[in-house]
């Protein structure tokens, strides 16, 4: 995730619209846990040298999505985004959301590369969390709406969606793959197109459209970067709800 782009501006249309996600009710859903993982420090001073003020507004909005589609979704950043409370929280996790550096990093004790983003930690030396490390905690478990908002996440050799127990499938049909949806970003990305980007899924998630019409709507941005792409695995026609599936499984 690089900064060089991230202080260009958005227009009003989509300012506006983001009204949408702090404003609209949440659904009135069972407590399934998401977690919000937002790495501030590695795009602020003293470990970058220029103010971002875009991270702070990618973790509110992400935050208040995940609530409104019926998770009980907490945000994590600084000290408390570190890569020991992610991998003790994400056993747990229906729903996760994490914007930091992202890459397909070499790790050491099996020699070979996985994807994975680099923890907060409120420091410059920032461990990784790789995905083999969240596939060995959710053994087992289901996801719901997993959004790795960093470089890479969603490369064609990206280890990522695995972690998650989400195959690399794209689903079209309610019935096809069950509630689940996994959204990245392809190769390198500038924090202002991800958020021009995040801003428009959000909001059509809270206008009632399916995460696949959702990211439709997202992919058709003002991209400053002329190479922006994105790419997701899942049920396009689910809406985002959390938990799993009961026998009204389009119900919001």
């Amino acid at each position: 995730m690089s900064r060089a782009h991230w202080w260009r501006l958005i227009g009003p249309p989509l300012l506006a619209a983001a009204v949408l996600v702090a404003g609209t009710p949440a659904v009135a859903l069972g407590a399934y846990q998401a977690s919000i993982d937002v790495n501030t420090t590695a795009f602020n001073p003293p470990c970058d040298g220029d103010v971002n003020n875009i991270v702070p507004k990618m973790m509110t909005a992400a935050r208040a999505a995940y609530v409104r589609l019926g998770h009980a979704a907490t945000a994590y950043t600084g000290v408390d985004f570190t890569r020991a409370r992610t991998l003790a929280r994400t056993p747990f996790d229906w729903g996760y959301y994490v914007h930091s550096h992202g890459d397909y990093y070499w790790n050491s004790t099996d020699a070979r590369r996985y994807t994975g983003f680099r923890e907060d930690s409120g420091d410059c030396s920032q461990a990784v969390v790789f995905s083999k490390d969240i596939k060995a905690k959710r053994v087992g478990r289901q996801s719901n709406l997993v959004f790795v908002s960093t470089c890479h996440a969603a490369d064609a050799n990206t280890t990522m969606p695995d972690a998650f127990a989400i195959a690399k499938t794209k689903g079209f049909g309610a019935n096809v793959l069950g509630p689940e949806f996994y959204v990245g970003y392809v190769g390198l990305q500038w924090d202002s197109d991800e958020w021009t980007f995040e801003q428009r899924f959000w909001n059509g998630l809270a206008t009632g459209k399916s995460v696949g019409a959702s990211f439709d709507v997202a992919m058709l941005g003002a991209f400053n970067a002329p190479g922006f792409d994105a790419d997701w695995w899942g049920t396009y026609q689910w809406m985002g709800v959390a938990g799993p599936w009961t026998t009204c499984r389009n119900c919001i």
